[in-house]
């Protein structure tokens, strides 16, 4: 029989607040991280909001002569996973272990470093270049330095899926507890919001204000015109129940079930057919060895694209038969990022523990398109256990956990 997993430690860096309890407080309450850029010139591009990350003080977490060695990525992953580590309260010899890993998502890995690098390689040739650099190119990086720092000598892999990369890494990391491959993953995402990054969404014109109107993000509102981007670092601490049993860890919440399916589409654009997103959904409920009945509350991947936010209600009407679970999106307070997902599901198992379901920031008016049960307020949820969480990616990559407090 394989083993159950639990959620025993969170490390969290978010633009309304970092560390569990300021971040479900934030987001109970309501608040939002978008503000104005002020860290790059967006002068030039329509939009100008993102939920930055603000107050991160690396040298905190890393010492600061490999600091210099780490971009702004692969610093945030390292910060992460030492909060969750020391929220989890498990023991790392100065050696490491064999049987604890990494599994981290990220959409702008290597991209920071990238932009450096080519910038000096060709406006000054081969003597511009900082060799330095040269290993944070690449999107394992982030995911690699959390392994150097901590010691650690499990599975160390990383999953890029856009949107859906933090929910994907979670998933694999989920495979490798359940076939005894490590004792424990530290698993989630970690993206900032980069110039290059942040312009080129500008000209694919996915940001909001796609359609005009004010900034920001609407997640299923009538009124929704496109996303803003988010930064920060979400990474859980995930362990086999024997483990966490057998040094008496708290526990916030188990990993009950996991799906994962393909939407045939263009490479940057959202699906057209709700049906796989809902066959994920599925899958992860059947996992888990539920009914769609046994939900209490979904967390959705709707960020405020208009057809992502429909497709997704579509798919959630499927799979619930009508019944009016509650839904909510925490992407109009924290932003879209690869490492969505994983903030999805530690907002999911703080709120389940506190009995209240969060509002859905920007939402204020329902879409008919949309039949979602949203609501801009928050919800008590007493009694209520379980929720679904989904990651959806432009391009077509779909995933769903199901967890249980």
């Amino acid at each position: 029989m394989s083993e159950r997993i639990f959620v025993t430690g969170m490390g969290i860096l978010s633009s309304v607040g970092s560390g569990p309890e300021p971040f479900i407080d934030a987001l109970l309450a309501g608040a939002s991280g978008v503000a104005d850029v002020t860290r790059f010139d967006t002068s030039s591009c329509r939009s100008h909001r993102a939920a930055k990350l603000e107050n991160f003080d690396a040298a905190t977490y890393i010492a600061p002569a490999k600091l210099r060695r780490m971009d702004e990525v692969g610093r945030l992953a390292v910060a992460g996973a030492r909060l969750a580590v020391r929220d989890a309260g498990i023991d790392l010899s100065a050696n490491g272990t064999d049987d604890i890993g990494v599994t981290l998502g990220s959409f702008t890995a290597g991209i920071h470093s990238t932009v450096e690098y080519l910038t000096g390689l060709v406006t000054e040739g081969v003597s511009g270049s900082v060799p330095l650099i040269f290993s944070n190119t690449v999107p394992n990086a982030p995911a690699s330095l959390c392994a150097i720092e901590l010691g650690l000598r499990g599975p160390n892999c990383t999953v890029s899926h856009k949107e859906a990369s933090a929910l994907g890494a979670l998933a694999l990391a989920e495979s490798f507890l359940k076939t005894s491959r490590a004792r424990a993953m530290l698993a989630g995402g970690a993206d900032d919001v980069e110039a290059t990054f942040f312009r080129v969404h500008d000209r694919f014109r996915v940001l909001s204000p796609v359609n005009g109107g004010d900034e920001v993000a609407r997640p299923f509102d009538r009124r929704r015109n496109g996303y803003v981007l988010g930064d920060g670092a979400f990474v859980l601490l995930l362990e086999q129940e024997s483990s966490a049993r057998a040094r008496d860890a708290r526990v916030y919440g188990e990993i009950l079930g996991t799906g994962a399916t393909a939407s045939p589409c263009a490479l940057n654009q959202w699906p057209r057919d709700p049906s796989q997103l809902a066959r994920a959904m599925r899958l992860a409920i059947e996992n888990a060895r539920l009914l769609p009945d046994d939900v209490d509350v979904v967390l959705g991947a709707g960020n405020g694209a208009q057809v992502l936010d429909r497709l997704e209600a579509a798919a959630i009407q499927d799979v619930f038969c009508g019944r009016p679970v509650p839904v909510v999106s925490i992407k109009g307070a924290i932003g879209e990022s690869g490492a969505a997902g994983a903030a999805s599901i530690a907002a999911a198992l703080l709120a389940l523990g506190k009995g209240v379901v969060p509002p859905t920031v920007g939402f204020a008016e329902a879409d008919p398109e949309c039949p979602a049960n949203v609501s801009s307020s928050a919800r008590e949820a007493t009694g209520a256990r379980s929720a679904l969480i989904n990651a959806f990616a432009s391009g077509g990559t779909n995933y769903s956990v199901v967890v249980r407090r």
